[in-house]
């Protein structure tokens, strides 16, 4: 029984062993969760307010889920003075709800339409311990950990909160410790067609370069 209770002994000292050297490099379960910060990726939506002389729209270009492209015109509309008004699209992107129909007066100050931008971003909250890492206008790598097909596209430090928006509290204050502060971080992510809003977006701190 004795060589039983050598080879457990000898186990359990590599485990410890193998666990403090992971903890030391900071390569444990915890440390790598700490190091993937994930947000939601989304896309800015522009609403299309009518601004010119009241009138009796007569024409629509545009159906929900077209891609327009800025300057592209969405309605045409005959003025009450008799002139021709158009509406145009204020930038690249999917129409994604339409409020007016033809036939409708228009008056300004009304809104006609949302376009959905092409571009995507996505907020992270990232610790002050990290926050140093990041510069705006970086580079880094964007992961997409839940698709049947990981995907990883190149994404832009668009914005780093000058602040902290919160406190992350301890779950203890042993020894002195304080609560950690997030600051808010807003990565621009390019338009892929395998990307939606919604997705979990994911970044590795353990590949940025200090």
């Amino acid at each position: 029984m004795k060589p039983k209770w050598i080879l457990y002994v000898v186990i359990a000292l590599v485990l410890i062993a193998g666990g403090s050297l992971l903890v030391a490099k900071g390569k444990d379960a915890v440390s790598q969760a700490e190091n993937r910060k994930q947000g939601v990726l989304d896309a800015e939506s522009k609403t299309i307010v009518y601004d010119k002389k009241p009138g009796t729209l007569e024409q629509v270009h545009a159906g929900i889920g077209d891609f327009v492209k800025k300057g592209d015109i969405l309605f045409k509309l005959k003025s009450a003075e008799g002139s021709e008004e158009k509406v145009l699209s204020p930038d690249d992107g999917l129409v994604n709800r339409i409020a007016v129909k033809s036939g409708e007066q228009l008056m300004p100050g009304m809104p006609v339409a949302v376009v959905q931008k092409t571009e995507y971003y996505t907020d992270l909250f990232v610790q002050e311990g990290q926050i140093e890492k990041l510069k705006l206008n970086q580079t880094v790598k964007i992961h997409f950990p839940y698709l049947n097909r990981p995907i990883e596209v190149e994404g832009t430090v668009a914005s780093i909160a000058a602040a902290p928006q919160f406190a992350s509290l301890r779950m203890t204050r042993e020894k002195g410790q304080a609560d950690v502060s997030m600051f808010v971080v807003r990565i621009s992510v390019p338009s892929n067609a395998d990307l939606l809003p919604g997705m979990t977006a994911e970044v590795d701190f353990d590949e940025i370069a200090d």
